[in-house]
């Protein structure tokens, strides 16, 4: 039997019960793949990360998992691992380079605020029209408000701009629905839809899981790919974004976006550090 140490944070947290939570084991050698899941499916949190010796050029190797699959990327995990790196060893490094399964993601600190940088956009256009798309969310037709598109800086997922911050606040998707007609290239549905004020976006993210419909608390990777659904569709940059998520299951979350005129996307936001312990396996 062997100890593995985990660490809980929250990610995109303004409050240490806020933000979205997260699970991070700091030496996962000698876990394989079946164990990782089982233990994320344990913890039963929205990912667990594990962190193993790099095999590019980056500090550390981290593979992220929900309860039921591994993913291959997450916002938060990213943000979340980095800052767990720094309190395992006691220093405060500015950069961190951390190797995920779509490759080396930068990542840095400043200001309290963790930031990574998203890999370039990719797209793929969306054939659904807006009675389908307002049926698929609960909605009006009035209540959808521009050109849904599929966008992935790492994770493929529906984006959906909506009429105001009260359609955001009205959606209520089924499960069986968005299988049937948001579902990403991997065949999982994800759909994230958003309302902009001025310099601030509320949004919500729904994904299924074993036939339930999920809302997720905060998502860097949809906030990564809102970021691309603006430079799809000639937003005048820079933009600088604040962004609020979990309104509607008690769990804010606070995301910074900002996308410059070179066209990188950053995705950031606090951690807050609750603990730590120990599994025996």
């Amino acid at each position: 039997m062997t100890n593995y140490r985990f660490h809980l944070v929250n990610v995109f947290a303004e409050t240490p019960l806020s933000g979205n939570p997260l699970a991070v084991f700091e030496d996962a050698q000698g876990l394989d793949d079946a164990t990782m899941q089982a233990v994320a499916r344990q913890f039963n949190l929205p990912e667990v990360a594990f962190v193993l010796p790099p095999t590019q050029q980056a500090d550390a190797r981290i593979r992220i998992f929900n309860a039921t699959t591994e993913t291959l990327f997450g916002g938060h995990p990213t943000l979340g691992t980095a800052h767990v790196l720094n309190v395992i060893r006691q220093q405060v490094n500015q950069r961190v380079a951390l190797e995920t399964n779509i490759g080396v993601i930068p990542v840095w600190y400043e200001n309290e605020i963790w930031t990574f940088q998203a890999k370039t956009p990719t797209y793929r256009a969306c054939n659904l029209t807006p009675v389908q798309l307002a049926t698929i969310l609960g909605l009006h037709v009035r209540d959808i408000a521009g050109t849904a598109l599929f966008v992935s800086t790492g994770a493929e997922q529906l984006i959906i701009p909506l009429a105001n911050r009260d359609a955001v606040m009205r959606c209520a998707p089924k499960a069986h629905v968005l299988e049937q007609f948001a579902a990403n290239r991997s065949g999982h549905a994800a759909v994230y839809v958003w309302y902009r004020d001025e310099a601030l976006v509320s949004v919500r993210f729904f994904h299924t899981d074993r036939g339930s419909l999920i809302e997720d608390h905060g998502t860097g990777s949809a906030c990564a790919n809102l970021g691309g659904w603006l430079l799809a569709n000639g937003v005048p940059r820079p933009i600088r974004l604040d962004i609020r998520q979990g309104h509607t299951i008690n769990r804010l979350s606070t995301i910074r976006l900002e996308v410059d005129q070179a066209r990188h996307i950053y995705v950031g936001g606090r951690v807050a550090y609750l603990g730590a312990g120990e599994m025996v396996l």
